[in-house]
């Protein structure tokens, strides 16, 4: 039984970004596994954890460090076998002794550690938690900023999955009980992009934006691109994995639509950024 040494990231773009089909075709690759630890919640947990742990950032706090600490060893210790291992290495790497702490209860403290540091040993910390492959597959949110930049490393690789922003504006404003007015989406959309684009361009690693249309429309070319990207062998994809991509995309967006009418040409220029024709 083998130990992943590479991570993929999987980041979700705003609204139904195509993040989970991608993560499902992703993981019918022999060489790929996941780990059912690194779900939201967790990875919500280590993004608190990294802002708050090391000593040398303007965030640090003891207090903070133990609570975060604390909540991710909690959270790794509800899992596997190979996740509470990992919840004792992240412990014995960080010098952690219980202290108990009024108001706030027991806690794990860490000795001060620079942000290099923790960077290491939580990507250690997940490699731990997978088996059975090369690559360890890690679905992260749209805010992924503090993750991926601080512990994504040179071998690793961050697929971002995107719809095109018209058709994500559509999406967002569908629903009766929480829809957003058209305004609002298309400034969501916006805002979560651009943030998108300043952390695939401060990465010291490979990315690829994986565009949810043409994975339904030419999965195998989009998935020979995953391959290169992640450094994974080629490999022909099973035919459930074409299969089991959603059926009701449409490949060219809805520009006339009613909630896209008057942020038509803003939305273009927004595509054209990613990608889009």
């Amino acid at each position: 039984m083998t130990k992943p040494d590479r991570v993929v990231f999987v980041a979700a773009g705003p609204g139904r970004s195509g993040a989970d089909s991608t993560l499902k075709a992703l993981t019918a690759h022999p060489s790929v596994t996941t780990a059912p630890v690194w779900n939201v919640p967790m990875v919500a947990a280590v993004n608190r954890l990294l802002a708050h742990a090391p000593s040398d950032g303007e965030a640090w706090l003891p207090r903070r460090a133990a609570q975060a600490l604390t909540d991710v060893v909690g959270r790794l210790r509800t899992g596997s076998a190979a996740d509470r291992e990992a919840a004792d290495a992240l412990l014995a790497w960080t010098q952690a002794r219980s202290v108990l702490i009024p108001v706030y209860g027991r806690l794990w403290m860490p000795v001060p550690l620079p942000r290099a540091r923790w960077q290491l040993l939580i990507r250690r910390a997940m490699l731990m938690t997978a088996s059975d492959g090369s690559h360890l597959a890690v679905k992260i949110g749209p805010h992924f900023s503090p993750l991926v930049t601080r512990v994504i490393g040179p071998q690793d690789c961050l697929l971002y999955a995107i719809r095109h922003p018209a058709e994500t504006v559509i999406q967002l404003t569908a629903s009766q009980v929480d829809g957003m007015r058209p305004a609002e989406a298309v400034h969501f959309v916006d805002v979560t992009l651009r943030h998108a684009r300043r952390v695939l361009a401060s990465l010291n690693a490979a990315a690829l934006v994986v565009r949810l249309e043409e994975l339904v429309c030419s999965p195998v070319h989009v998935l020979r691109k995953v391959e290169q990207t992640a450094r994974l062998p080629l490999i022909e994809w099973p035919p459930q994995v074409l299969k089991g991509l959603p059926a009701d995309i449409r490949f060219a967006p809805d520009m006339d639509h009613p909630v896209v009418q008057g942020h038509g040409d803003g939305l273009a220029t927004l595509a054209s950024h990613w990608g889009y024709a």
